[in-house]
């Protein structure tokens, strides 16, 4: 179906940078890395739909493709930003802000709207739950599911998203954190720094939420769990791209001799990372342990210095995918969800049967999100675009 978009030509032609563009490579990676989430999150319907447990069951690369797609996208917004604040030295607070929230929030608030009102229609529509109860979960979806991604009016929503939002919540955190963090991008030796201040961070914020947890004998977020959760991000998802963009220039040099096998290494670096046995979660938060994230670093670190993938990621298709791939993450669990309803309820079929519907969930996600994307996301785009454009620094100094 991508195919057939990239040769309809027109709007289509245009909305992909051209494949010489410095990051063309990247956002052909965008692309990829959504359709790895969509891929996961297939393989963890079809075990909840036999065992009604949410997993990947004994599969390595269904399982890693979950940390393959998140993962790298925390590396993106990381490397992304901190050139910019490497460049400015500041951060325009308010049209920052105002910038992000237009981009960002109209599908999010569509794609989680549609959700929940899925939900309350298969409840009939009655109160399940008190009101203060109902109000306080529609808060924590509103707030981009910083809070948590609680049952609305006893619904479980989360299961509907397939869970995706949590990661919107942390973006915001990171967009808070950004006019505070100027002074570490001043100097590649800060990061030192920086470093030893999420650590530190992390270290105490996750003591605290689980003495949190064991005074209420819930696993709730607490204020420290997400603190917690955002500071480690902060060293192993974040923090990548952070490094990397730091140091681009000089990892430019380093591998200049290893350029003409760019393409063969960054396929090798995938593969380990997806294969490998032994590269696993970790506890409760979502990291990886230190040879996964070597691969997957590496990985990114090629792709930013232009490796293409031999020719994958720049192509126009993947391009394509890669414009269009919020409204992808967002919206496929939703679509995979409305089959098993209509279907006749969540229950087992045969794997051929199951194969199918993937098939079918697949081309109705490519046709949502493009319209999602003309519609809705595209027009909020070019509005981010003209109200960051017209952002002057503000006086929170990067020295």
């Amino acid at each position: 179906m991508v195919f057939l978009f990239d040769k309809l030509g027109g709007y289509f032609q245009k909305v992909v940078n051209p494949s010489t563009h410095k990051l063309a490579s990247l956002e052909g990676l965008r692309g990829i890395l959504a359709f790895s989430v969509v891929a996961h999150h297939a393989c963890c319907w079809y075990f909840y739909t036999r065992i009604g447990i949410w997993t990947t069951g004994n599969s390595v690369v269904f399982t890693r493709l979950a940390d393959f797609g998140v993962v790298q996208f925390f590396y993106l917004s990381g490397f992304l930003f901190w050139r910019k604040l490497m460049r400015k030295g500041a951060i325009p607070i308010g049209n920052f802000y105002l910038s992000r929230f237009i981009r960002i929030a109209p599908v999010f608030y569509l794609c989680v709207g549609a959700a929940i009102f899925a939900g309350i229609l298969g409840a009939g529509f009655s109160r399940q739950v008190q009101i203060g109860s109902l109000i306080g979960s529609l808060l924590s979806w509103a707030s981009f599911s910083i809070a948590g991604q609680p049952p609305v009016n006893g619904v479980d929503i989360h299961l509907i998203t397939s869970g995706v939002t949590w990661t919107l919540g942390l973006e915001w955190l990171f967009y808070l954190s950004l006019p505070f963090l100027g002074w570490y991008s001043r100097r590649a030796r800060r990061l030192v720094y920086f470093a030893l201040t999420f650590g530190v961070l992390y270290m105490v914020m996750v003591n605290k939420h689980l003495l949190f947890a064991v005074r209420n004998k819930e696993q709730l977020q607490s204020a420290a769990f997400i603190v917690g959760r955002f500071s480690r991000l902060m060293l192993t998802g974040f923090g990548g791209g952070i490094l990397i963009a730091t140091l681009e220039t000089r990892i430019r040099n380093w591998l200049r001799f290893l350029m003409p096998w760019r393409n063969w290494l960054l396929l090798g670096s995938y593969l380990a990372f997806l294969l490998i046995p032994g590269i696993d979660q970790i506890g409760t938060f979502p990291i990886l342990d230190d040879m996964g994230q070597a691969f997957l670093l590496a990985g990114f670190a090629l792709v930013v210095l232009g490796c293409d993938l031999f020719g994958l990621l720049t192509s126009r298709a993947v391009r394509l995918l890669g414009v269009i791939s919020y409204p992808v993450y967002l919206l496929h669990g939703m679509v995979y969800y409305a089959v098993m309803r209509f279907r006749g309820g969540i229950h087992e079929v045969s794997a051929f049967t199951y194969a199918a519907e993937v098939a079918g969930c697949l081309a109705a996600i490519l046709l949502l999100a493009l319209i999602i994307h003309l519609t809705v996301e595209r027009p909020s785009m070019k509005l981010s675009e003209e109200i960051a454009g017209k952002a002057v620094p503000a006086r929170i100094s990067a020295s």
